[in-house]
């Protein structure tokens, strides 16, 4: 999916509510199981916020001894991730890293893309993060393969117009996926150049 368009009509934290929304759509995660995921992420990057927040923290001693009170919690949070999911609750900054952190990666990574985008910037992987440049590569390959397929039909009459409309977030999200690997891999080649030649490895702004 991909919900960019010239004018940005949805908001950065509407963008993030519909990928995950669209992951719990076509995968067989569960509300229940992004809540979890969501949960965790809280906690491992700002606990302090979190139970500040009130956010159950579902590994304390206190939640684990206690089966009834932690189902209540459970249903608690998972009410609260809902009414965040549907729209009736404004996703708070303080919650947007950990919502994408709790995404699976191939939703979390076109998220990021498209929030970068939004910046002129390209998605990369965090600083520090070491990928696979041969998993890296055959994403590049399979993205630049599905990159043509949707262009072609975009670009089936040699112009981009206002009928190319339904067409064009699929071909932009492929586009990103292609940039965004093609990036990587370029970093990975000049960082290991970088450092046989006497010099210190590039930093990736991500």
């Amino acid at each position: 999916m991909n919900t960019s368009n010239p004018r940005h009509e949805m908001t950065r934290d509407q963008v993030l509510v519909a990928y995950a929304a669209d992951q719990i759509a076509r995968t067989s995660l569960s509300q229940d199981d992004f809540a979890q995921a969501l949960n965790r992420a809280l906690y491992q990057k700002c606990p302090r916020k979190a139970a500040a927040e009130r956010v159950p923290d579902f590994e304390s001693a206190e939640l684990k001894g206690d089966g009834g009170e932690y189902l209540k919690a459970a249903g608690r949070w998972l009410k609260r991730v809902q009414r965040l999911l549907g729209g009736e609750q404004e996703l708070p900054s303080w919650m947007e890293e950990a919502w994408v952190a709790a995404l699976e990666p191939e939703w979390r990574e076109r998220c990021i893309n498209e929030l970068a985008d939004r910046y002129g910037l390209i998605g990369a992987r965090a600083a520090g993060v070491v990928g696979c440049p041969v998993s890296a590569f055959g994403q590049l390959v399979a993205g630049i393969g599905e990159a043509v397929e949707r262009c072609s039909v975009v670009l089936a009459d040699g112009r981009i117009d206002e009928n190319d409309l339904p067409d064009l977030p699929a071909a932009i999200d492929r586009l990103l996926l292609v940039e965004s690997k093609s990036f990587e891999m370029r970093r990975r080649m000049e960082n290991e150049l970088a450092i046989h030649a006497g010099g210190k490895p590039l930093s990736l702004v991500g």
